[in-house]
């Protein structure tokens, strides 16, 4: 009987080559940008590397000696953007470390609804997420953030009502967080502004925790 040896799946998600010279970064960033502009513009399903490639400016064969696929790209993007909203509410948090709590909680809300800039990108990191195999990158940089806004409310103590049951309220609290700041980014119905939901959240987030 003959055997037909299996080859493993190619891992479409992974970085082929690790760019060293100023150039090879330039490229790096002019593809990730036109990755983000088409995905955005048109999904991530209908987006090729031959249009991204066109978009940066660049030949398709240097895409693919950075990433294996298109895949790649979005890991890449998901990466980024991952590690710019830790930045962002890490920035957030200190900017109004002395401001009331719903301020500075209005203040945590908004960077992380405009982190990416462009919602319609955002959801499809969110939507894709699975086929770029970066879940577990994306739980280290929200248990990141779960750990930020602890220590933020640490700090605040003397501002929280007592809470029967502090960890179970702060889960809540964090995943509702989470939660509503996606559906409104993505999911809003007409007429209904972003800043009226963040500010609805905002207040409902206060209540749970002021005294």
């Amino acid at each position: 009987m003959a055997y037909v040896r299996r080859m493993p799946p190619r891992d479409r998600t992974r970085r082929r080559a690790t760019p060293q010279q100023e150039r090879a970064h330039a490229s790096i960033e002019a593809i990730l940008g036109a990755a983000a502009l088409l995905v955005g513009k048109q999904g991530f399903a209908r987006t090729t590397t031959n249009q991204i490639a066109a978009r940066a400016g660049v030949n398709v064969a240097l895409v693919y000696r950075y990433f294996a696929g298109k895949e790649a790209i979005l890991a890449a993007l998901v990466e980024r953007e991952a590690n710019a909203t830790v930045e962002a509410i890490r920035g957030a948090l200190a900017a109004h470390a002395e401001a009331p709590l719903r301020v500075a909680v209005r203040a945590l809300l908004a960077a992380l609804v405009g982190t990416p800039r462009d919602p319609a990108l955002h959801r499809e990191l969110v939507e894709n997420l699975e086929l770029t195999r970066r879940r577990a990158l994306v739980g280290e940089r929200r248990a990141a953030i779960a750990a930020l806004f602890s220590d933020f409310l640490a700090r605040r103590g003397a501002e929280l009502r007592p809470l029967a049951d502090r960890q179970a309220t702060l889960f809540v609290v964090e995943h509702a967080i989470e939660a509503t700041t996606h559906a409104a980014a993505f999911y809003r119905p007409d007429g209904l502004s972003l800043e009226r939901t963040l500010d609805a959240l905002a207040d409902l987030v206060a209540r749970a925790l002021l005294a």
